[in-house]
């Protein structure tokens, strides 16, 4: 096989509770991750070394996907060739930089096959914590620090995203963040959502971030209210900001609700992959 390709969805946080600061300085939390069809495309290739190349956005030298590729091939000796297609805002939230690295370890897997599932998720975590999540994909409520996954067969969902172009830095918000925060409800959300209840699920998406980066980045709640004006069954930030999404009913209604933010402002529709 000469390359494979890959599509990195991203990923929304329908809720995120923050539970308590662990001994490693890590935060527990409790969060119900959705992959979405928003995506970035990745292409895997077969080499000596380590090399990635990225086109849409100026990333690191030693990206989330330059680590993932140097982890494999520390555990199996292959190199690789990596092209990103980026697509997907930086500090929104949704996860591109984990699903970047999770579409390597795919691909990488499927050139070579050298790794058990167990050993690709290690490798996963030691990229980032939500590496793991974007590995797996689906619906699948988070705990620890990401690493604990519990799957969920939930219904299509239709979403809004909307991003203001000030992002922000997951860094930086943790690390002033205060505790505790307000119990979010996860377990009935996915209960519900279990059920096909979307409406029921709807009442407990909220975001225990959503406060504090409100603070640094004021749009994040005119957007979410925006959503609300739409008809949003729900509307909340994402991971830690600042995209905002809206759940809709119908995909045309999600589409409809895109319309009248800034031509600065990220906007897509999506639904659950």
């Amino acid at each position: 096989m000469e390359r494979v390709e890959e599509k990195a969805y991203a990923k929304l946080n329908l809720t995120l509770g923050v539970l308590y600061k662990r001994m490693d300085g890590y935060h527990a939390l409790d969060t119900l991750m959705q992959t979405v069809s928003l995506h970035d495309r990745i292409t895997v290739s077969p080499a000596k070394t380590v090399e990635v190349r990225v086109t849409g956005a100026a990333l690191p030298f030693e990206n989330t996907m330059y680590k993932a590729a140097r982890l494999y091939q520390a555990a199996c000796g292959k190199g690789c060739l990596v092209t990103c297609e980026k697509r997907l805002p930086d500090q929104a939230g949704m996860g591109g930089g984990s699903a970047d690295a999770a579409a390597v370890l795919r691909g990488l897997q499927r050139l070579h096959r050298m790794l058990t599932d167990r050993e690709l998720k290690e490798i996963a975590l030691q990229v980032g914590a939500d590496v793991p999540f974007c590995l797996q994909g689906g619906l699948c409520r988070c705990e620890g620090v990401g690493e604990i996954l519990t799957p969920i067969v939930g219904p299509s969902l239709h979403f809004a995203v909307v991003k203001p172009p000030m992002g922000v830095s997951t860094k930086a918000l943790f690390q002033s963040l205060s505790l505790p925060r307000k119990r979010v409800q996860t377990v009935r959300c996915m209960a519900r959502l279990g059920q096909g209840d979307i409406p029921g699920a709807a009442v407990y998406m909220e975001n225990a971030l959503e406060g504090p980066a409100t603070e640094l980045v004021p749009e994040i709640a005119r957007i979410k209210s925006a959503l609300l004006q739409q008809g949003a069954l729900a509307a909340a930030m994402t991971g830690s900001g600042s995209a905002v999404f809206g759940l809709f009913d119908t995909e045309e209604k999600a589409k409809a609700a895109l319309t009248g933010f800034p031509n600065e402002y990220y906007s897509a529709y999506c639904h659950s992959v």
